[in-house]
């Protein structure tokens, strides 16, 4: 059995065949399957996935890409959808500094504000860090949460520093 631990699969890429595809997929093997959001939106969408097929399992999150963008009781808005049963983790979330026009500064209130909250569910977190690697070091180091780092774009140094926190690399 395989256990799909990043899988988008409320994306709009798949509302043409996306429960054809879902409903195929334990007969390809696959027996577990982590949805992360990525908004609020797609945290709803997650769950109502994850109620949908038992072997969906839904994190909820908002990713760096639209830092600034959430509304102010978003926070408030995740804890409530961290409460269904099938939300396992806090995610996708995190820093990424790859493309020009990002606010890092919106991106870094954001990821500390998910990682307390994280910290006060006892939720592990699914941490997206591209082109940042001092930065999201930095906060890991002081949050210590228990997760993966996904869209990991460090050295071999680096994925050293984030097994010592005894964190995943994906």
């Amino acid at each position: 059995m395989l256990f799909d631990t990043h899988a988008h699969m409320d994306d709009r890429a798949f509302d043409a065949d996306r429960e054809a595809l879902l409903s195929a997929l334990p007969e390809q093997g696959i027996g577990l399957l982590m949805n992360p959001g990525c908004s609020l939106a797609s945290s709803r969408a997650a769950s109502a996935l994850a109620d949908r097929y038992d072997y969906i399992y839904a994190a909820v999150g908002i990713h760096p890409e639209t830092a600034g963008q959430q509304p102010a009781d978003y926070l408030a808005q995740l804890e409530q959808l961290a409460k269904h049963p099938k939300v396992v983790a806090i995610g996708e979330i995190g820093l990424d500094y790859h493309y020009e026009g990002y606010d890092r500064e919106s991106q870094s209130v954001l990821l500390r504000e998910q990682l307390d909250l994280a910290k006060q569910l006892d939720l592990p977190v699914i941490i997206h860090a591209r082109d940042c690697t001092e930065d999201y070091l930095r906060i890991l180091q002081e949050f210590r949460p228990r997760g993966v780092v996904h869209c990991f774009s460090g050295s071999a140094e680096t994925a050293r520093e984030v097994l010592k926190l005894g964190m995943y690399i994906g």
